[in-house]
């Protein structure tokens, strides 16, 4: 069977959001289930739930809705990192993880574990062909790389962005071998270590975010290059985060004072605060600066476009 891959459709979008929402569900009933049994009965229903879903993949696969079975394949996945942790904690053999840091000590069987979970995501992904399987692969070895080789803090942001540079190498050849659809899920887990272990190092002082917003164009140049959208995407995502830092400082007031929905776009540092005062004197900074980023988004989108026309006609729409 081929690489499946959907074309944009409203039938598209609901089976992707309705198999992501089953994906979540899931998550969250196993969660209860864990909380409510013991060690035995997690095991039992952990172990119900992965053959339900196995099924509903295989089913999916054999009516050829290859899509759909994609997405259950996905939740399968999930499913049985669940059941074999709770397998491992029932014979007393999985760490306590909640104190501490994520990659601390060396924990043998947890990383069996995150070793299964590469497995799992593998043979899956072998099966049923679904390029957002591959998304799975690449950031269960990330998280099993840099467990195995760091513990905790700066030396785990450094293999994070080690993982990131090799993990690119392998994307552009996949980009290069005719498995283009694959390589789109390694571009994009790529961009978030690699952004992800910068931001660990430089998101303090007004210097460390203007070595981020230069990141972030390097970002657009390398997505440009490469045709890949979710290097443009994950810079402008940091491009708002420095904006928010400077805009914060200079009008002394929190971006949610402008922006109700800042929640969503700034959830990793808690920018934002509800203190809005008019008589602050640079109160107006904050808005302007927002303008002042969208004129950019738009001038590099113009720029990008105009680089391509030649290659696609429908940028001269931009």
């Amino acid at each position: 069977m081929n690489v499946i891959r959907a074309p944009w459709s409203s039938a598209a979008f609901l089976v992707y959001l309705g198999g992501l929402t089953i994906l979540f569900a899931v998550v969250g009933l196993l969660t209860i289930a864990s909380d409510e049994h013991g060690a035995g009965g997690f095991v039992f229903w952990s172990a119900l739930v992965l053959a339900v879903l196995s099924g509903l993949a295989f089913l999916s696969k054999r009516t050829g809705h290859f899509i759909t079975a994609g997405l259950f394949a996905l939740s399968s996945v999930a499913a049985f990192v669940v059941s074999f942790g709770a397998l491992l904690d029932w014979f007393g053999w999985l760490p306590d993880t909640e104190t501490g840091s994520l990659f601390e000590g060396f924990r043998f069987w947890l990383l069996v574990l995150e070793l299964a979970t590469i497995v799992a995501s593998a043979v899956a992904l072998h099966i049923f062909r679904f390029p957002l399987l591959s998304f799975a692969v690449a950031a269960s070895t990330w998280f099993f790389v840099t467990d195995l080789l760091s513990g905790g803090g700066d030396w785990s942001a450094i293999v994070t962005i080690a993982y990131g540079l090799i993990l690119l190498a392998v994307a552009v050849s996949f980009d290069a071998g005719g498995s283009r659809i694959y390589g789109f899920w390694l571009h994009v887990v790529s961009g978030l270590t690699i952004g992800g272990g910068l931001l660990w190092f430089f998101h303090d002082g007004d210097f460390d975010w203007i070595l981020i917003a230069i990141a972030a164009l390097l970002y657009i140049a390398l997505g440009d290059r490469l045709m890949r959208s979710s290097w443009v995407v994950l810079a402008a995502w940091a491009l708002l985060q420095v904006t928010t830092h400077f805009a914060e400082k200079w009008a002394d007031v929190g971006v949610f004072a402008f922006f109700p929905l800042g929640f969503f776009l700034f959830p990793f540092f808690g920018y934002g605060s509800d203190d809005y005062d008019e008589s602050k004197e640079h109160i107006w900074a904050s808005p302007v600066s927002y303008a002042v980023l969208g004129l950019v988004f738009i001038g590099i989108a113009l720029l990008i476009a105009r680089r391509r026309r030649d290659l696609i006609p429908a940028a001269e729409l931009l």
